[in-house]
């Protein structure tokens, strides 16, 4: 509607001024002591103001306050306006606000009485098409409110009328209080008979809406060709409870996003909380329970093959840890024995500096330190004899004492002390054996990988000595680094790749049937495992890897919460449909047929029909639920036609609004000749 700063008209000759609330001012002003002088003919009576005030008056529920609105924008601004304006402008001269406010009342309903005798065709079809487009965009911007105001809901014919006829009756209610004049009292009664009329006229008007939308959706359906998709084989109550609760497009679109990430064999029981309800709530029936619970035992059956084809393809074939062990000691045998041919050309080494350098260092050593190179120090002389040996083969067989001593060893001083006495012994094999240093880096360097395997077991567990992403990027970096004489990097990284490997086959082994706990071991808590997991593996590797493991987590838990009978709030709403199906038909007590009135019969009859129910309520789980747990191709195919059905939905509850509006708008727009015909007003 024009706002209060559009252009004045002004009377006697002067400039006409554009139609709007503010025309008012062209009139003889109404004070309390005069009574306002009847508008101007052409005042409101046409014109762009005149169509925009009529199309607003048609606004479901709220258009017939638009005058007061205005009314009350323009007695506010008045003490602001009217000092600006020449004294030939109609002004609101009174001194409170209600009476600046009922004179402004007073000339907008003057302007759309004008408008509705000068216009009698015209005025009803602009507030038809102000309900119409009031309609529109509550349907767009608030589906909820738009069939609560037209009387969208109902599960059938009968309820959709009665609610059509109590939201006919409501905007009729709100309507006609604002059409009224008065106080609360007047305004109260006009409310009462504007809401009988337009509860009636809604009611009257529904059939013939439900049948017109009934005709467009036949003849869509004849030019387009009757829908045959997965649903249409279903009895009629199971498909339109499908339709009708589980065809959402948005959330349907977003079901079948997660069914494609997680596989063919995920079921909409499984990323749908309402189609878990479904499978539940069929799984509770008796008869019906093999056939939602069965296929997900066997899903569960094939999870550890089914998991383990997704880590080897992913993180690579299960390494067995003890085999690579044990390849690993077969490796440093077969070195070990590499040293005897070194040996055959070694030379005489005087090894008695290195003695005395012990035997000055056990005069002042205490304790462990002092026993164990006594040790040492007996060991350096010829067997028998108190002499330091010159022979290479007697200092190495020293060092590979020590080596022995050093791999129990605690005490930081007696290591100290022995990898001393180590390096010195070695120094001296190292100028009296001609390749021992080759030979000491390939064993070197195998016993580095068969520690770097026991480092990698535990590389994903979740203790307190959990090895943190920092500690094992370091661990990585510095075993790749080549040792000694080794040429290349070192397959120490590799090693602990396979330890780590060797424990997800084994979690994946052992806690398959207990998706929770395997996704425990190899994903944990937060983000480390993943991470390492990254740095083991690559991260793309690695999510892959994890997705199957939560995949197989998600296909676990809803089998056994499906199985186990929990989440009864998700399994309410399809229970309560079952058993509204199930529930028994009664007969009504009023019955006077002659073959109803013996008992027997009666109770025959009402077995029957308690039969009857009984067996759609089975029928409709028996549907349903087997569509909840299908997998592959049959569930794509559902998911497709829930979205094709849903998207129809959506455009037939638009067109029955649309339909509903044009409707009540023309019960609207019918009320004054009703009223006149009914009231004789």
């Amino acid at each position: 509607m024009a706002g209060p700063w559009e252009k004045y008209q002004q009377q006697g000759g002067a400039p006409a001024l554009a139609d709007g609330p503010w025309a008012k001012y062209a009139q003889q002003p109404a004070t309390p002591d005069a009574p306002a002088v009847a508008p101007q003919p052409d005042v409101g009576g046409g014109g762009i103001n005149g169509i925009v005030r009529t199309l607003a008056r048609g606004a479901l529920g709220v258009g017939a306050y638009a005058d007061e609105a205005d009314a009350g924008l323009n007695a506010i601004l008045a003490p602001v306006i009217d000092p600006l304006l020449p004294d030939s402008f109609q002004k609101l001269p009174e001194d409170s606000l209600s009476g600046r406010y009922e004179h402004a009342l007073r000339i907008q309903r003057g302007q759309d009485q004008q408008f509705d005798e000068n216009h009698p065709v015209a005025s009803p079809l602009l507030k038809i098409a102000g309900g119409v487009a009031s309609a529109g965009g509550l349907i767009n911007k608030a589906p909820a409110v738009a069939d609560f105001v037209l009387g969208n809901g109902g599960a059938n014919v009968p309820t959709r009328i009665l609610a059509t006829m109590g939201a006919g009756a409501g905007t009729g209610a709100v309507q006609g209080f604002g059409e009224g004049e008065g106080g609360v009292g007047p305004r109260a009664g006009e409310a009462l008979k504007e809401g009988v009329i337009g509860g009636l006229m809604s009611g009257a008007m529904m059939p013939l809406a439900t049948g017109f939308n009934w005709g467009t959706s036949k003849l869509a359906k004849a030019l387009m060709g009757e829908r045959n998709d997965v649903l249409s084989n279903l009895s009629s109550g199971a498909r339109e409870y499908l339709t009708g609760q589980l065809a959402d497009p948005e959330r349907v679109a977003q079901y079948g996003k997660s069914l494609g990430e997680l596989g063919d064999q995920a079921v909409l029981a499984d990323v749908s909380p309402e189609w878990f309800g479904v499978a539940r709530g069929a799984a509770a029936r008796p008869g019906t329970r093999d056939i939602v619970v069965n296929p997900l035992k066997d899903r569960a059956a094939s999870a550890n093959a089914r998991l383990g084809a997704d880590i080897r393809q992913s993180l690579g074939p299960d390494p067995i840890p003890s085999q690579v062990s044990s390849g690993i000691d077969d490796s440093l045998a077969q070195v070990s024995k590499a040293y005897g041919p070194a040996f055959e050309s070694r030379t005489p080494f005087d090894f008695s500096p290195i003695a005395g350098d012990l035997d000055r260092q056990i005069t002042t050593l205490r304790g462990d330190p002092q026993k164990a190179l006594q040790r040492v120090r007996g060991m350096l002389n010829d067997f028998g004899k108190d002499e330091v040996t010159t022979d290479p083969a007697v200092a190495f067989q020293t060092r590979q004492a020590i080596d022995g001593m050093l791999a129990t060893e605690k005490d930081p001083k007696v290591i100290s002390a022995l990898a001393d006495a180590r390096q010195m012994i070695d120094d001296g094999l190292t100028q009296s054996v001609p390749r021992i240093k080759e030979i000491d880096a390939q064993f070197a360097e195998l016993k580095r990988q068969q520690e770097a395997l026991g480092q990698g077991r535990p590389i994903l567990n979740n203790e307190a000595t959990a090895m943190r992403p920092a500690e094992l990027d370091q661990a990585l970096s510095r075993g790749a680094l080549p040792q000694g004489m080794q040429v290349g990097p070192s397959a120490v990284p590799t090693r602990m790749q396979q330890g780590a490997l060797g424990e997800i086959y084994r979690a994946a082994g052992t806690k398959a049937n207990d998706t929770t706990a395997l996704r425990n071991i190899v994903r944990g808590e937060g983000d480390w495992n993943r991470e390492k997991l990254g740095m083991l593996f690559g991260q793309d590797n690695a999510d892959r890897a994890l997705k199957a493991i939560d995949r197989e987590t998600i296909f676990g838990d809803t089998a056994n919460r499906v199985e186990r009978g929990s989440d009864t709030s998700v399994t309410n709403g399809f229970s309560n449909f079952l058993n509204d199906v199930s529930r028994s038909q009664e007969l009504p007590n009023d019955v006077t047929l002659t073959g109803l009135a013996l008992k027997g019969t009666k109770g025959l009859v009402k077995a029957l029909l308690e039969g009857n129910a009984e067996a759609n309520a089975s029928k409709f789980a028996n549907e349903l639920g087997a569509l909840s747990v299908a997998k592959g191709a049959d569930r794509d195919k559902l998911v497709e036609a829930l979205l094709v059905r849903g998207k129809q939905n959506v455009i037939d509850k638009q067109r029955m609004a649309l339909i509903s509006s044009l409707m009540k708008g023309g019960a609207q727009a019918a009320t004054p000749m009703v009223s006149h015909a009914v009231f004789g007003q």
